[in-house]
Protein backbone atom coordinates (compact mmCIF):
# COMPACT_ATOMS: atom_id res chain seq x y z
CA UNK A 1 0.00 0.00 0.00
CA UNK A 2 3.07 2.25 0.74
CA UNK A 3 4.04 2.03 -2.41
CA UNK A 4 0.85 3.01 -4.44
CA UNK A 5 0.68 5.69 -2.13
CA UNK A 6 4.11 7.08 -3.06
CA UNK A 7 3.68 6.11 -6.35
CA UNK A 8 0.29 8.15 -6.99
CA UNK A 9 2.06 11.02 -5.03
CA UNK A 10 4.69 10.89 -7.27
CA UNK A 11 2.81 11.05 -9.90
CA UNK A 12 0.53 13.96 -8.56
CA UNK A 13 3.90 15.97 -8.30
CA UNK A 14 4.45 15.57 -11.39
CA UNK A 15 1.45 16.66 -12.94
CA UNK A 16 1.26 19.36 -10.90
CA UNK A 17 5.04 20.33 -11.65
CA UNK A 18 4.49 19.77 -15.43
CA UNK A 19 1.24 22.44 -15.53
CA UNK A 20 3.08 25.31 -13.08
CA UNK A 21 6.34 25.24 -15.79
CA UNK A 22 6.24 27.87 -18.17
CA UNK A 23 6.24 27.39 -21.84
CA UNK A 24 9.23 28.51 -23.88
CA UNK A 25 8.12 31.76 -25.57
CA UNK A 26 7.16 31.07 -28.96
CA UNK A 27 9.42 32.70 -32.19
CA UNK A 28 7.24 35.17 -34.10
CA UNK A 29 5.94 33.99 -36.97
CA UNK A 30 7.72 36.16 -39.52
CA UNK A 31 11.37 37.13 -40.17
CA UNK A 32 12.32 40.48 -37.63
CA UNK A 33 15.00 41.11 -40.24
CA UNK A 34 12.92 41.33 -43.19
CA UNK A 35 10.39 43.49 -41.75
CA UNK A 36 13.28 45.54 -40.79
CA UNK A 37 14.08 45.67 -44.13
CA UNK A 38 10.67 46.04 -45.36
CA UNK A 39 10.12 49.33 -42.94
CA UNK A 40 13.84 50.27 -44.59
CA UNK A 41 12.23 50.16 -48.00
CA UNK A 42 9.03 51.93 -47.24
CA UNK A 43 11.24 55.05 -46.04
CA UNK A 44 13.51 54.73 -49.13
CA UNK A 45 9.81 54.76 -50.82
CA UNK A 46 8.46 57.97 -49.00
CA UNK A 47 11.84 59.95 -49.71
CA UNK A 48 11.25 59.52 -53.37
CA UNK A 49 7.63 60.41 -53.21
CA UNK A 50 8.83 63.57 -51.29
CA UNK A 51 11.30 64.26 -53.87
CA UNK A 52 8.95 63.70 -56.71
CA UNK A 53 6.78 66.36 -54.40
CA UNK A 54 3.91 63.38 -54.64
CA UNK A 55 1.96 65.08 -51.89
CA UNK A 56 -0.92 62.12 -52.63
CA UNK A 57 1.24 59.10 -52.47
CA UNK A 58 2.82 60.15 -49.06
CA UNK A 59 -0.96 60.89 -47.79
CA UNK A 60 -2.23 58.00 -49.00
CA UNK A 61 0.07 55.34 -49.13
CA UNK A 62 2.88 56.04 -46.11
CA UNK A 63 1.26 57.94 -43.42
CA UNK A 64 -2.16 56.31 -41.79
CA UNK A 65 -5.32 58.47 -42.07
CA UNK A 66 -5.04 59.41 -38.69
CA UNK A 67 -1.18 59.89 -38.17
CA UNK A 68 0.39 62.78 -36.22
CA UNK A 69 3.73 64.66 -37.62
CA UNK A 70 5.86 67.10 -35.50
CA UNK A 71 8.82 69.07 -36.25
CA UNK A 72 10.06 71.41 -33.35
CA UNK A 73 6.75 72.38 -31.95
CA UNK A 74 4.39 72.29 -34.96
CA UNK A 75 2.13 69.47 -35.15
CA UNK A 76 -0.04 68.10 -37.71
CA UNK A 77 -2.61 65.34 -37.05
CA UNK A 78 -4.81 63.53 -39.43
CA UNK A 79 -4.34 63.36 -43.19
CA UNK A 80 -5.76 66.95 -44.10
CA UNK A 81 -3.28 68.75 -41.72
CA UNK A 82 -0.62 66.83 -43.20
CA UNK A 83 -1.34 67.27 -46.68
CA UNK A 84 -1.45 70.99 -46.39
CA UNK A 85 1.68 71.02 -44.65
CA UNK A 86 3.60 69.04 -46.87
CA UNK A 87 2.08 70.95 -50.25
CA UNK A 88 3.27 74.07 -48.70
CA UNK A 89 6.99 72.15 -47.59
CA UNK A 90 7.33 70.71 -50.88
CA UNK A 91 6.83 73.81 -52.56
CA UNK A 92 10.01 75.52 -52.51
CA UNK A 93 11.40 75.06 -56.04
CA UNK A 94 15.13 74.88 -55.09
CA UNK A 95 15.28 72.86 -51.79
CA UNK A 96 17.38 69.84 -51.16
CA UNK A 97 16.82 67.44 -48.55
CA UNK A 98 16.95 63.69 -47.27
CA UNK A 99 17.30 61.29 -44.66
CA UNK A 100 18.75 58.19 -43.20
CA UNK A 101 17.77 55.73 -41.37
CA UNK A 102 20.45 54.40 -38.50
CA UNK A 103 18.47 52.22 -36.77
CA UNK A 104 15.06 50.10 -37.15
CA UNK A 105 13.33 48.09 -34.91
CA UNK A 106 10.82 45.63 -34.92
CA UNK A 107 8.22 44.48 -32.21
CA UNK A 108 7.67 40.94 -31.96
CA UNK A 109 4.08 40.93 -32.37
CA UNK A 110 5.04 42.40 -36.05
CA UNK A 111 2.67 45.27 -35.91
CA UNK A 112 4.83 47.96 -34.59
CA UNK A 113 8.48 49.14 -35.96
CA UNK A 114 10.40 52.96 -35.36
CA UNK A 115 12.98 54.39 -37.10
CA UNK A 116 15.72 56.33 -35.78
CA UNK A 117 17.68 58.40 -38.44
CA UNK A 118 19.29 62.07 -39.00
CA UNK A 119 18.04 64.73 -41.85
CA UNK A 120 19.12 67.64 -43.61
CA UNK A 121 17.22 70.05 -45.85
CA UNK A 122 18.45 73.38 -47.24
CA UNK A 123 15.20 75.40 -48.00
CA UNK A 124 16.82 77.30 -50.76
CA UNK A 125 19.55 75.06 -52.54
CA UNK A 126 22.53 76.69 -53.02
CA UNK A 127 20.89 79.90 -51.69
CA UNK A 128 22.01 82.67 -48.49
CA UNK A 129 19.74 80.13 -46.30
CA UNK A 130 21.54 77.43 -44.18
CA UNK A 131 21.40 74.16 -44.26
CA UNK A 132 19.51 72.39 -41.30
CA UNK A 133 19.57 69.04 -40.03
CA UNK A 134 18.54 67.33 -37.32
CA UNK A 135 17.49 63.68 -35.98
CA UNK A 136 14.13 61.97 -36.30
CA UNK A 137 12.15 59.17 -35.03
CA UNK A 138 9.27 57.23 -36.90
CA UNK A 139 6.63 54.97 -35.63
CA UNK A 140 5.50 52.60 -38.04
CA UNK A 141 2.07 50.12 -37.90
CA UNK A 142 1.29 47.44 -40.29
CA UNK A 143 -1.87 47.18 -41.53
CA UNK A 144 -3.25 44.71 -44.45
CA UNK A 145 0.22 43.65 -44.52
CA UNK A 146 1.58 47.59 -45.31
CA UNK A 147 3.68 49.53 -43.44
CA UNK A 148 2.36 53.22 -42.47
CA UNK A 149 3.81 55.81 -40.69
CA UNK A 150 1.74 56.52 -37.42
CA UNK A 151 4.12 58.81 -35.86
CA UNK A 152 6.56 60.61 -36.85
CA UNK A 153 8.97 63.48 -34.94
CA UNK A 154 11.90 65.35 -35.72
CA UNK A 155 13.93 67.80 -34.15
CA UNK A 156 16.63 70.55 -35.96
CA UNK A 157 20.26 70.09 -33.83
CA UNK A 158 21.38 73.19 -32.81
CA UNK A 159 24.82 74.28 -33.96
CA UNK A 160 27.00 75.01 -30.87
CA UNK A 161 27.26 78.47 -29.34
CA UNK A 162 30.17 80.19 -30.44
CA UNK A 163 32.93 80.53 -27.59
CA UNK A 164 32.56 83.41 -25.39
CA UNK A 165 35.72 85.85 -26.43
Amino acid sequence: MRGIVKLLTAAACGTLASGCAQKAPEAPAFDLEAEAQAVRDRSAAWLQMAHAKDVSGLVNDIYTASAVSMFDGDIRKGSAEIQASEQARLAAPDQTFSWSATDIQVARSGELAYELGSFWFDTDGAGAQPTISGEYVAVWTKADGTWRVAVESSTAVKPPDAPAQ
